[in-house]
């Protein structure tokens, strides 16, 4: 029983040790008022020392699985550090890669577009063909400047740093809308003016990990996204009218890439994520405000 108590229920090692002490005691003062009358003093003693030995062992069992679930969690405590980390690496990367496209790239592909400009207006009457191919390559430079710019806003959009999480998403949603055709609203209520930035990049990150796999298996019509701040808490749902959970993975619970990233983003805010899916999807993401606002 003591055995069992600690291994199969993983009872503390007090609990334990309160037990064996207990029980050890109760079967040594009842065996010696039972043991000089019905019991021979030998099976006595060969019976206490059999029961202090399983008391014993059993206490140490529960010590060692105390230790090692100690080790478990904080193995697991590291793991967490450490994918909030990378999350902050990969962040810091993006910023620098977004701003390098922009000061770069950008400056350096808009004097081109400038100087085929002037080619354009300053060549002459009979050079029709020189007056469409530069009138073509103006085309094409900007066509390269809108994919940099989207390139630039995937990786990390500047509004989420200068403006903060309401026009980040705003500009996220009004984008996934256009090129989805997916009819798509963004409400916000008792929001702070700004957030601490690691809470404004993860909630926006969410977001648009969201969206992508609303555009990727919903096949839905209109998605909500929401945002409100009650409670000492922040919320962010997301809601769509596609086919919802069920239809995926035979109806067990979703376990793609996408909403691992999102759960390791709630778990190192220290929030919670609800998802609902038997007809269409709702996620809801609960982190707690800074300073309980």
């Amino acid at each position: 029983m003591l055995m069992g108590d600690s291994v199969l229920f993983g009872w503390s090692t007090k609990r334990v040790l309160a037990l064996a002490i207990g029980f050890s005691a109760g079967f040594l003062l009842l065996g010696i008022e039972v043991a000089p009358y019905d019991v021979p003093r030998p099976d006595f003693a060969v019976a206490s020392i059999v029961l202090l030995v399983g008391a014993a062992t059993a206490v140490g069992c529960a010590h060692l699985l105390a230790i090692l679930r100690s080790s478990l969690a904080e193995r697991q405590r590291e793991l967490s550090e450490l994918s909030t980390r990378l999350m902050s690496v990969q962040e810091e990367e993006r910023r620098r890669l977004a701003r390098e496209l922009h000061d770069e790239f950008g400056q350096t592909l808009t004097a081109v577009n400038a100087n085929l400009w002037l080619i354009e207006r300053q060549a002459p009457a009979d050079a029709e063909a020189l007056r469409h191919r530069t009138t073509e390559t103006r085309r094409l430079v900007a066509r390269t400047l809108g994919a940099m710019r989207e390139l630039s806003q995937l990786l990390r959009p500047s509004v989420l740093d200068t403006l903060g999480l309401m026009p980040s998403l705003d500009a996220l949603v009004s984008a996934f809308r256009e090129h989805h055709q997916i009819a798509t609203s963004l409400t916000g209520d008792g929001l702070p003016e700004r957030l601490p930035a690691e809470m404004e990049t993860a909630l926006y990150r969410i977001a648009q990990e969201a969206l992508t796999n609303v555009a990727r298996h919903a096949r839905a019509a209109r998605v909500r996204v929401a945002l409100t701040a009650m409670g000492g808490e922040l919320r962010l749902e997301i809601e769509d009218d596609g086919v919802g959970l069920a239809a995926h993975n035979g109806g067990t619970p979703p376990t793609g890439t996408g909403l691992v990233g999102i759960r390791e983003r709630v778990r190192a805010l220290g929030g919670q994520l609800l998802l609902h899916g038997e007809r269409g999807v709702r996620l809801e993401v609960r982190v707690p405000l800074p300073g309980g606002r």
